[in-house]
């Protein structure tokens, strides 16, 4: 069953992101503003974010991600437990 994370986007709906195939989740810098998530198809999900601290968005995805991946079959969406201050902007699928 295909796994998804919902993310809160700035005066947008929630946001449902792919949790499979996912081959690596990257941030530049451990402030940077700007996470992308690499799918092992070739894909890429860009997502524009305040300032994170010590790379701490990038690792509540990551997080969220492992976490999805062990829940049960039925339950394919996992809300992503936001870093205190990191507020998602926009989000680009490409």
């Amino acid at each position: 069953m295909t796994k998804y994370l919902k993310v809160p986007i700035t005066s947008l709906p929630d946001s449902l992101m792919s949790a499979d195939n996912v081959a690596h989740v990257y941030s530049a810098t451990a402030a940077s503003t700007s996470t992308r998530i690499d799918y092992t198809d070739g894909s890429t999900t860009t997502i524009t974010h305040s300032a994170q601290a010590a790379y701490n968005f990038r690792d509540a995805l990551s997080d969220a991600m492992v976490l999805t991946q062990s829940q049960s079959w039925t339950r394919v969406v996992y809300d992503v437990s936001m870093p205190s201050g990191v507020t998602i902007s926009a989000i680009t699928h490409a």
